[in-house]
């Protein structure tokens, strides 16, 4: 088995954790905002090293998937802001992102090993 996850879909997960980190510092959503920051940091430590660790790989997917599970308040959370406009578009964005988010986890996830003829 080999591994074929590009340093390029690490770097795409970070960004969308940043991303995901500055959307809910929007929304006045401080302490989740501080949990996305620390895992586009971990991500960000995944994708600058020559030889990817899988496993730390792994390790920060479970921990992201995790914050989706069916008991946290993520699922629901509504970001709030005093413009019902604004606000109606913050949380559109919030979702999609978080779309985005689960879609990278996919093609990550498909790439951690592959078969070798």
């Amino acid at each position: 088995m080999i591994q074929k996850v590009e340093k390029w879909r690490i770097q795409e997960l970070e960004q969308v954790l940043n991303r995901l980190a500055s959307l809910l510092r929007l929304g006045e959503n401080y302490d989740w905002a501080s949990v996305f920051s620390h895992f586009a940091l971990e991500a960000k430590r995944l994708a600058i090293k020559d030889k990817l660790n899988l496993d730390s790989l792994k390790r920060l997917v479970y921990n992201i998937f995790n914050c989706f599970d069916g008991t946290s308040s993520l699922r629901t959370l509504v970001l709030v802001q005093e413009n019902t406009k604004q606000m109606d578009k913050l949380n559109q964005d919030f979702r999609e992102s978080i779309s985005h988010l689960f879609d990278i986890f996919a093609s990550i996830e498909e790439k951690w090993t592959d078969p070798v003829n």
